[in-house]
């Protein structure tokens, strides 16, 4: 055929069909030359051509299905086309390819723009991120583009004459059920969703389009269908539900406003945080939850941080719904599309209030005494040396003051420690307040208080807030139905004359304290030069106090009890002295406060009741008749967790029968915890051990539970009896006690006896038994041994 492109067009034809359907294609000329070929591998050498110009006597040497067509111009045959299948589309495409050769050969033009828009749909069809698949009458694949490929896994030209039996074995049946019902009605089949196996083994899943495609006349010759892979899109599905749960149950608020800044989702610890229901902001703005405390200009800075950046982090207050201002930690970051566009803004915010809280009391306490609220002794040091500091410029003195309550101790043994503390929080705001002279006044630790008077030039002034401090302490106070009276000991150092340094005065003031309290307290002392010696001398007795034990430094006296009436020994007392290494024999009041003060009464207790009872053997094994002995038991030993304990084990390993073993406990211990002591006291009837109830008169007993302790002896406190020929009150005394005693079916014993007269009174008043210096003072065991035998 005379073509005016020549063997070009011929050749562009070949070339369009074949990548359009992948079918091998020929053209031949009038003449029997061929022009072109595409995809034959040797498909063409198999046709014979005769002489004959006329193109219907080619044959056709070969077995392969093909089907032809005869390119004319005008009533002349000039050309002839072959494609190798027998498919409707290669019926379709040899017609279209005989009439695009004619069209071609006669407006090369108009061939060129076709060329090009074949080419555009070919870079469209496989450009396009949708699954194209072209399916013929049979449900076999005539062409997929490279989606498939990309999404399934397998090559573009495997697909080519193959089933969805062959391919999809598992999924096949819905699949041919789905075309047949497309290619017998005519009708397209939409949004179906489907699975299908990867070649990897992984099944997707896939929204589908399945439309029938039709020739000329209308009739059905296949079917395109056009998939989406939405494998991650169901994913998506399945992962918000988890995704909202999470939002929902996160303890961190959360709020998403949309690129207008309005609410579009919170979640519920933004509810609880806030106030305000999710109904209640969606489609507000933020703006809402504005405290007033912050100015334009934050706000400024904070959304050009979030335009510039994408987000801002940082401490915001803020306003609930019921009008209370809070602060906290907020980020709100920026939510954009894949092209980068504005969506959302992400909001989330911690509540900083109880932290900033739990900050400001964590300050407080490191700098007040949890208990008072008094400044602590930090402050105080810190306070001071400022004063020193100030005083040193303007040449004035600084006066430090040291107080300690008397007996504070007395107190919380007799009453507990929770009327201590309310004892102590009264007394401090009394302290407080009582003068305007003090830059400071501090709790240095337990019941001691220090206060600190800068600017003085003289110590009268000192003298002066002391006065108004001990008329302050003065005052009763009711706790527990009791009147307290509390006494203080005060110790006071002046800068320059007593230390240039916080921690020197602070010391020294501590110091004359101290040498207060010794010399009979409730009083105040100025620190002297002096009292340093005594203070080291203190810490000494300490010291040697730890080593006494050890070095078997103490040793028992005893002390006789007799009949009043028959002067008979009924008992002794056992009691500790303390025998230093130079035969000084060291009287219990100087050592007894500081082992109660260190502890160490616990173990230096349980050697005197163990010596004690080891004592009573001895005297036996010696020939005197069993006599009985009574212990001192202090209320820190009575009150440690192992004092039943130890007692059972010393009286087993001593061997001493319990019934001549007799406690001595104090008011002060007996009235702290009366329920604990009821019940520690029964359990040491139960083993056969007698109680007494010593210094009776002098603590703050209460008769209601007195009757409840089991307890067999009253035991009269010297300090009643030594002044009886002075005081008609401790005669008055006495006498109430005793009659308490035979009331309670109680022994009574008096102490500190050392007068015929004192003893001729007792015996008028029917007093039980006596102890004291008039019968004998306490003796070494060997001593003993002799007063008893002489009688």
């Amino acid at each position: 055929m005379e073509l005016e492109s020549g063997t070009s067009i011929a050749q562009e034809i070949v070339t369009l069909i074949y990548d359009i359907s992948g079918y091998p294609v020929m053209i031949w000329d009038h003449m029997g030359d061929l022009l072109a070929e595409s995809g034959a591998l040797g498909f063409g050498e198999k046709y014979k051509l005769s002489s004959d110009e006329h193109i219907g006597s080619l044959q056709m040497d070969t077995f392969c299905d093909y089907i032809e067509d005869i390119i004319f111009l005008g009533d002349a045959r000039r050309g002839k086309i072959v494609i190798g299948s027998t498919t409707d589309t290669a019926k379709m495409l040899i017609t279209m390819a005989a009439q695009l050769a004619v069209l071609l050969c006669r407006n090369c033009k108009a061939y060129q723009k076709l060329s090009h828009h074949m080419k555009e749909y070919e870079t469209l069809f496989n450009l396009i991120p949708v699954q194209i698949w072209y399916k013929d009458m049979d449900n076999k694949i005539i062409r997929v583009n490279k989606q498939v490929e990309k999404d399934i896994g397998i090559p573009m030209q495997e697909f080519v004459g193959k089933s969805s039996q062959e391919l999809f074995p598992s999924y096949s049946a819905k699949y041919y059920k789905d075309d047949l019902a497309v290619l017998e009605s005519g009708q397209p089949k939409l949004g179906i969703l489907e699975q299908i196996n990867h070649a990897s083994g992984e099944i997707r899943w896939i929204y589908t389009n399945k439309i029938p495609t039709t020739n000329c006349d209308g009739i059905v010759t296949g079917l395109v269908a056009l998939v989406v892979d939405v494998t991650e899109s169901k994913k998506m599905e399945k992962q918000m539900p988890i995704w909202a749960k999470i939002f929902e149950s996160s303890g961190e608020a959360i709020s998403v406003t949309d690129k207008e800044n309005r609410f579009v989702a919170v979640n519920r610890a933004f509810s609880l945080a806030t106030g305000y229901s999710s109904d209640e902001v969606i489609g507000r703005e933020p703006s809402l939850l504005k405290s007033g405390c912050h100015d334009k200009i934050f706000y400024q800075n904070m959304w050009a941080a979030i335009l510039q950046t994408g987000s801002w982090e940082g401490e915001i207050w803020e306003k609930r719904k019921d009008g209370v201002i809070y602060l906290k930690w907020l980020r709100i970051d920026q939510i954009k599309d894949e092209e980068g566009n504005l969506i959302n803004y992400l909001a989330r915010f911690t509540d900083m209030s109880e932290k900033k809280a739990a900050e400001e009391r964590i300050h407080y306490l490191a700098r007040h005494d949890a208990l008072t609220g008094l400044a602590n002794r930090e402050v105080l040091g810190k306070q001071l040396a400022k004063d020193i500091e100030r005083a040193r410029h303007s040449g004035s003195g600084v006066g430090v003051i040291s107080l300690n309550l008397d007996r504070f101790k007395n107190i919380n043994d007799s009453l507990g420690h929770k009327v201590g503390d309310e004892v102590l929080k009264e007394l401090a705001d009394r302290l407080e307040t009582c003068s305007k002279r003090t830059s400071l006044t501090a709790r240095f630790g337990g019941d001691t208080f220090n206060f600190i008077v800068p600017k003085i030039s003289q110590k009268e002034e000192i003298i002066k807030v002391i006065h108004e401090i001990m008329s302050a302490l003065e005052r009763p106070l009711l706790h527990g139905g009791f009147e307290l009276i509390i006494t203080a000991s005060i110790g006071v150092s002046v800068y320059p004359d007593d230390g240039d340094t916080a921690e020197v005065l602070i010391r020294n003031a501590d110091t004359a304290m101290h040498k207060v309290k010794d010399n009979g307290r409730n009083f105040y002392e100025f620190f002297e030069a002096n009292m340093n010696e005594y203070a080291s001398e203190r810490l000494m007795l300490e010291n040697n106090l730890r080593r006494a034990l050890a070095k078997e430094e103490f040793v028992l006296f005893y002390q006789p009890q007799v009949d009043s009436k028959t002067e008979t020994l009924i008992g002794v007392e056992a009691l500790i002295r303390w025998i230093r290494p130079n035969s000084e024999i060291v009287p219990p009041g100087d050592f007894i406060p500081i082992l109660e003060e260190t502890g160490l009464i616990i173990p230096i207790g349980e050697w005197v009741l163990a010596e004690a009872c080891r004592q009573h053997k001895e005297w036996i094994r010696k020939g005197l008749p069993p006599i009985p002995i009574s212990v001192n038991i202090s209320a820190i030993q009575f009150q440690e967790k192992g004092f039943l304990p130890m007692l059972s084990n010393i009286i087993k390993e001593s061997g001493i029968e319990p019934g001549y073993l007799d406690l001595e406990l104090t008011e002060s211990v007996v009235m702290r915890q009366p329920e604990f002591v009821i019940k520690q006291l029964e359990f040491i009837k139960e083993m056969g051990i007698n109680l007494s109830l010593d210094d009776f008169g002098t603590g703050f007993s209460s008769l209601s539970y007195l009757r409840y302790f089991p307890l067999d002896r009253l035991k009269i406190d010297q300090s009643f009896v030594r002044r009886l020929s002075t005081d008609s009150v401790n005669e008055a005394i006495i006498e109430a006690v005793v009659a308490l005693g035979k009331s309670l079916k109680i022994k009574t014993i008096a102490e500190g006896v050392e007068t015929k007269q004192e003893l001729d009174f007792l015996r008028k008043l029917e007093c039980d038994e006596i102890q004291g210096y008039y019968f004998s003072e306490p003796l070494p065991s060997d001593a003993f041994i002799r007063w008893f035998t002489s009688r």
